[in-house]
């Protein structure tokens, strides 16, 4: 009779649990969905879309690609999408026997255009133009939004749920998806590269797939900006310092170097020497300049730059390439350090503060329910937790942490950190977010309600979380 007892008990929980799992999964999706349409229906109204000036120059690449053009733009075709003035027409590409104009294309990093070709093939209904892109961001936010379920769940049942609701939730997630353009693509590659790290540590049956997913990531992205070179190689040092995964770690940077190496060897043969990017960054730093008021002219708009190199160095604007305007933008750069150190330091330490912070001039909220001073105290708090109690977590915090500061530092060095670049930034903010999260749970499983959460739950506490549980009883007994 004890044992029949003891058995509908656990079939009443497991029922329980299922009916559970179920509404938060219906509440996931409908948040999804309800998030992703009204920000689609405010940035993609059909009579005035978001389609940013640079996007024709990707699709216009994209269209090359079959002929062999990677990296070129048909600068007649880009012409005569703009003399359209329509941004919902689609990018009709220019009949082979008239005149072209393909041009190599250096002045960003040329990443995004493989995305745009991908979205244009695998949507061929939609019309040839941002949609498609726009399309393939929203599959793949989707995705990720189970991504963040999976990586998370290896902790929790209910964190992974909790984590992939905030993550719909999450307003900067939401912002960036609803424009096409490469701000957003690097939110799935910071948690793919991040969270195969995670999940490679803890299932080391896995490990080496996991990590060659993360080292593909990787390498895609440095084709996407500059700045994922050093956080490559920053999270490749991250992953030495596990002896369990230093042993498989020639997986993931044989992979990386074969994906990176033709992205070295095109822009090392465009600038005659080393070179890793020819993206150009000193016209960025002189906008970045002008985020404050100064004597020098300078604001944070792109084409009050181009007009002061003009007249000042006569420096004719090429769009494909800025080469000779970065130039002459580094030449003024150094000219007001050597001429007033003190307002391009106030600058930089001004513009990182107010990025960290949440203060820029373009911050959003990312959560409704949260200020953004708030969040990144939980943040920093998540931090401190998941370093106290060790083991995957320590080492997802120090990951997560330190690309977080790298990345807000080296773009605050040349610009500041608003909605458009938060993107790395936010992806980290919100694996530090989830730490406070779990370790707020596990508090109160270990030291609140112990026998409520006991029945909540199955299976012993992880063994890493001792450390955390000895810092709260060791609190307890002061309070």
């Amino acid at each position: 009779m004890a044992r029949f007892v003891v058995r509908a008990g656990l079939l009443r929980r497991s029922w329980l649990k299922g009916v559970l799992v179920a509404v938060a999964i219906v509440a996931i999706a409908l948040q999804w969905v309800n998030t992703r349409i009204a920000i689609l229906k405010l940035n993609q109204s059909p009579s005035n879309p978001v389609v940013l000036a640079t996007y024709p120059i990707y699709h216009s690449m994209a269209t090359g690609m079959r002929e062999g053009r990677v990296g070129q733009v048909d600068l007649l075709a880009v012409r005569d999408y703009s003399l359209l003035n329509n941004l919902s027409a689609p990018f009709v590409r220019r009949p082979a026997n008239a005149e072209h104009q393909w041009v190599n294309f250096y002045t960003l990093d040329i990443g995004y255009s493989f995305i745009v070709e991908v979205a244009r093939l695998a949507f061929p209904t939609l019309p040839d133009n941002h949609l498609r892109a726009l399309a393939l961001q929203l599959v793949f936010d989707l995705a990720l939004v189970w991504f963040v379920f999976f990586v998370f769940s290896q902790w929790n049942l209910g964190l992974g749920l909790l984590a992939a609701y905030l993550y719909a939730s999450n307003g900067i997630f939401y912002d960036l998806v609803s424009f096409a353009f490469y701000y957003y693509w690097d939110i799935p590659l910071t948690f793919i590269v991040l969270g195969s790290m995670l999940l490679a540590y803890r299932r080391p049956s896995e490990a080496a797939a996991w990590l060659a997913g993360g080292g593909v990531a990787l390498g895609c992205a440095v084709w996407l900006r500059g700045s994922w070179w050093p956080l490559s190689l920053f999270l490749c040092g991250v992953a030495a310092w596990e002896p369990s995964l230093r042993r498989k770690l020639w997986i993931p940077v044989v992979l990386f170097a074969i994906i990176a190496a033709p992205l070295v060897v095109r822009s090392t043969r465009a600038r005659g020497q080393l070179t890793f990017t020819t993206r150009a960054v000193w016209h960025v730093a002189l906008v970045g300049l002008g985020y404050y008021p100064n004597p020098y002219g300078l604001e944070a708009k792109d084409g009050t730059i181009f007009e002061l190199t003009r007249q000042k160095y006569g420096v004719t604007f090429k769009s494909e390439d800025y080469w000779l305007h970065d130039q002459a933008a580094k030449k003024e750069f150094f000219s007001i350090w050597q001429k007033d150190k003190a307002f391009v330091i106030r600058s930089f330490f001004g513009r990182l503060g107010e990025s960290i912070l949440g203060r820029t001039q373009t911050s959003v909220l990312s959560f409704l329910f949260l200020s953004n001073l708030t969040y990144r105290v939980l943040c920093l708090v998540g931090c401190g937790a998941m370093v106290i109690r060790g083991g995957d977590r320590r080492m997802l915090a120090i990951a997560a942490a330190g690309t977080y500061v790298i990345y807000t530092v080296l773009t605050c060095i040349f610009y500041f950190v608003g909605l458009a670049y938060e993107n790395v930034s936010e992806a980290t903010r919100f694996i530090l977010f989830i730490g406070a999260l779990d370790a707020a749970w596990y508090v109160a499983q270990a030291s609140f309600f112990p026998m409520f959460f006991r029945n909540l739950t199955t299976g012993p506490r992880p063994a890493e979380a001792g450390r955390l549980a000895r810092v709260v009883d060791r609190v307890l007994s002061y309070a």
